[in-house]
């Protein structure tokens, strides 16, 4: 960026796309990066998944039925696997939550020795259409912060294409907790700036990090001395969050090399008030990040929420306003740029967020499933991260696979995973007259079952761990409770519906070139109407 946005705001200068972005990126990807390459790598998630969707066809058509069993029964012990080490995840998660939150964050700083007196804080608040009643429950959690108000600095990042019902609302609220906060700051992101994405948050916390990167260095203050908040409007941390999060800061040789979050994301403002299906997705995602945080802490990226070095945002290129994703990009392209060397940190201190709620039942089940397309787009990360991979030598082989691999397994493989053990059995049998009559299509479901039937059991502790969690409201009658339990079977009608089929819509729309540019869905903040 040549020219300071502030000086061409005071300018009434026209804000070009090139103030905005990365020097060294075009549509996300390295300049240097051929296109042939990027395009190949957009075209792996939907070639992929398509295959694994096709294999029991081909597989029937071509007459090889018995590697799609040996495939099968190798997907179902792996799903056994991974289902054990799930529920280990999230018990080990669960213990330390309860040894964290009794944990006096601010004291063990202070007698470990730790100096806190030079941190602040700036915490980025996205809004586009949310309402006072969404926005003034979130300030009023982070006033509560045990680091101490005084020291966060809150930016109002409003969208200028939502001013009129947004600002009102702002207004309010920094009248009511204008006082308690280090300052209060309004930006608003235009919404003529050509070439940028909409429908996501990046380009506005974009926007909004770096005019206050400006003001910090008008000061004279170090970004250094800055931790920044990212996350949605409707997140209410609990108190001791930005505490623990500072002691993990202060242990750090090289604090801007990490990014801090918690392993506690949960859905608690609404999730009781939710359908069922949306209620079970959320209780599962929540504890699928608890068990991440636990089982693979190394490959855990950023999502939704977190906090990182201010002096880090800075140094990456901060948020790129030309992709449709602005979370798990960031990790990726700080990944990329620190030449391999970024990771996680997580706390276990538990932050509360709002379930997908619309209007009323089939408009909630539409937005979740657009808030999941729009996951699926996310995952534009993969072609970046290996055209950031390609020609950079200072990250050695060894490190470009572990950064490698992980997705594959993640974005690719994991998905098809569950569609495959429930469907790939009855389609060999429907297609090829061999198989039906075969050994395997007798002694292999039954071997299935009774590896599945385990697992079924394990839902005993998940519902255990997700109770505590987030606890049942204390009105619910036995016949409600007891339809709470039932409700945990909906894991698998998840994982075949909306954790699966807008993924392989996304997937198949990057493969086939669907443009990057098109307008993508806000998730509304509203509530079901009773």
């Amino acid at each position: 960026m040549n020219t300071r946005l502030t000086d061409k705001i005071k300018n009434n200068e026209k804000i070009l796309l090139e103030d905005v972005k990365p020097n060294d990126r075009k549509n996300g990807y390295p300049l240097h990066v051929p296109e042939w390459y990027t395009r190949i790598f957009e075209t792996i998630p939907g070639a992929i998944t398509w295959f694994f969707l096709a294999l029991p066809f081909l597989a029937a058509f071509f007459g090889f039925p018995e590697f799609m069993v040996w495939y099968v029964a190798f997907l179902t012990l792996y799903w056994g696997y991974r289902s054990f080490k799930f529920v280990y995840g999230i018990f080990i998660a669960y213990f330390r939550m309860n040894r964290d939150v009794k944990t006096d964050w601010i004291e063990r700083i202070e007698k470990e020795g730790l100096n806190r007196d030079h941190l602040k804080y700036v915490y980025i608040l996205p809004i586009y259409k949310e309402g006072y009643d969404v926005i003034e429950p979130t300030i009023d959690a982070w006033s509560k912060s045990d680091v101490g108000a005084d020291r966060i600095s809150v930016v109002f990042a409003l969208e200028q294409r939502a001013i009129d019902i947004s600002k009102p609302v702002v207004e309010k609220i920094i009248s009511k907790y204008g006082k308690l906060f280090r300052e209060t700051i309004i930006s608003i992101h235009p919404k003529d700036i050509e070439g940028e994405i909409v429908g996501v948050k990046n380009p506005n916390i974009n926007w909004a990090t770096r005019l206050f990167v400006e003001k910090v260095q008008e000061r004279n203050e170090k970004l250094d001395d800055y931790l920044l908040i990212t996350c949605d409007s409707d997140l209410r941390p609990h108190p001791k969050y930005l505490s623990a999060i500072t002691y993990k800061f202060l242990l750090e040789k090289e604090p801007h090399k990490k990014f801090y979050s918690t392993a506690i994301h949960t859905f608690n403002n609404n999730v009781y008030n939710v359908p069922s299906l949306v209620r079970i997705f959320s209780h599962f995602l929540s504890l699928v990040i608890m068990n991440e945080w636990v089982t693979r802490k190394k490959t855990r990226e950023t999502w939704s929420s977190y906090v990182a070095s201010l002096r880090t945002v800075h140094e990456i290129g901060y948020w790129d306003p030309e992709i449709p994703n602005d979370d798990t990009a960031f990790y990726f392209n700080a990944l990329i740029r620190y030449n391999g060397e970024f990771a996680g940190e997580e706390v276990y201190i538990p932050t509360y967020s709002d379930a997908v709620e619309n209007k009323d039942f089939i408009n909630t089940h539409k937005a979740l499933y657009k808030q999941q397309l729009r996951w699926g787009w996310g995952s534009i990360v993969f072609p970046m991260t290996f055209a950031g991979l390609y020609k950079n030598k200072n990250i050695p082989l060894k490190k470009k696979l572990e950064i490698a691999l992980p997705m594959f397994d993640d974005r690719l493989l994991f998905r098809t995973t569950v569609y495959l053990i429930t469907f790939a059995l009855p389609i060999l049998t429907l297609l090829s007259p061999g198989f039906k009559f075969s050994s395997a299509s007798y002694n292999l479901p039954r071997i299935m079952s009774t590896i599945l039937t385990a697992i079924v059991f394990l839902n005993i502790p998940i519902y255990f761990v997700k109770t505590k969690l987030s606890p049942r409201p204390k009105n619910w009658n036995i016949i409600r409770i007891i339809g709470d339990v039932l409700e945990t079977i909906l894991i698998t009608v998840n994982l075949l519906t909306f954790a699966f089929i807008p993924y392989v819509q996304a997937w198949t729309e990057m493969m086939l070139g669907k443009s990057k540019k098109q307008e993508y869905y806000v998730t509304d903040k509203v509530s079901i109407k009773k």
